[in-house]
């Protein structure tokens, strides 16, 4: 019920501000991404058959009812809100051209949510909205763990995920394997990966591990696992090849890991 009240509050709050008046404008994007760890800029233009005298700007983020200043310019005076003092900014001569673009530096996935660009003058009102939503993604690394039953224990692991991510790992090209995947959330509401899959079989094995979610481009490491006879002869002798797509570049860790490190070099 109370977030029911929130949300009425905020409709009402934003109904109140006319969209545009007959000389004045403002506008931006219905969507903006940005990716964990890098700047983003919600762009926001007033558009204006008069000079932009005596304006103040207001960015707003609305969140779960919640509304929360994230910056004001008010007679050339900057005030950032609590939560953004050093990572936000805007154009220091954006008003003469209409710019009024709030950049916020360092995203991380707090920040996801609507955001609001309000505009007034003594006369007019104008705003508009844009959704930021947030991705991230991370290397991929890949260790062997040893022997498990009649097989090997592969393991991939990766820090750094949002939204949350999904695991899938695939035999030479083919065949699904089902993994033991932990997933788990630090207070940052960053997500971390542990996938671990057990493998026997063929002469050649080409197995990868693929992590991925909904927003960002994937991440995998593929590896190939030779032998001639018995699974324990590549595992005890490192023979590995590796290769990756995507953004990553795959570490070999784990029993073994430094004598394959070598072959790959060499």
């Amino acid at each position: 019920m109370e977030q029911k009240k929130w949300l009425l509050f905020t409709v009402a709050l934003l109904a109140a501000i006319p969209v545009s008046s007959e000389n004045f404008e403002v506008i931006s994007p219905r969507n903006v991404f940005g990716v964990v760890g890098l700047d983003i800029v919600l762009p926001c233009n007033v558009s204006s058959t008069k000079p932009l005298d005596d304006i103040e700007v207001q960015w707003k983020k609305i969140t779960d009812g919640h509304i929360e200043d994230v910056y004001i310019r008010r007679n050339t005076v900057d005030k950032p809100g609590q939560k953004y003092v050093g990572r936000t900014e805007l154009p220091k001569d954006g008003l003469a051209s209409g710019n009024v673009s709030l950049t916020l530096k360092n995203v991380l996935p707090a920040d996801e949510g609507m955001y609001s660009c309000i505009v007034n003058s003594k006369d007019w009102s104008a705003d508009t909205t844009t959704m930021l939503s947030i991705a991230g993604t991370s290397e991929v690394f890949f260790e062997i763990l040893g022997p498990r039953g009649q097989g090997i224990e592969l393991a991939c692991r990766s820090h750094g995920w949002f939204p949350k991510p999904t695991v899938e790992w695939v035999v030479q090209n083919k065949q699904m394997l089902s993994p033991d995947t932990e997933i788990h959330q630090d207070s940052k509401k960053l997500f971390s990966v542990l996938s671990r899959v057990t493998v026997t079989g063929q002469e050649v094995e080409e197995v990868t591990c693929q992590i991925q979610n909904y927003l960002a481009q994937a991440e995998k490491t593929t590896v190939r696992l030779s032998r001639e006879s018995h699974l324990w002869w590549f595992y005890s002798a490192g023979q590995l090849s590796s290769t990756t797509t995507a953004l990553s570049l795959p570490l070999l860790k784990g029993k073994g890991g430094e004598n394959m490190k070598k072959r790959l070099k060499g």
